[in-house]
């Protein structure tokens, strides 16, 4: 059987490297929102008022669905 040391010292050289994305949330967001561009805005509200009415149209047919079966 081997002896293991209990208290295991970690050296220099075995230390990790700063991570780059915990030292950008300093300076991430870049600008305000109120800066965003308005096309990027109106895509976003345009896909999330898709989303929204697929969804309803699709509750709504299978409530008709049950309904009328």
């Amino acid at each position: 059987m081997s002896e293991q040391p209990e208290n295991l010292a970690v050296s220099d050289s075995d230390a990790q490297p700063p991570d780059p994305i915990e030292d950008g949330l300093d300076w991430y967001p870049l600008r305000d929102s109120s800066e965003d561009p308005r096309w990027a805005v109106r895509t976003v509200w345009t896909w999330v008022g898709m989303a929204i009415f697929l969804l309803l149209s699709i509750i709504t047919l299978l409530i008709l669905g049950l309904w009328f079966d």
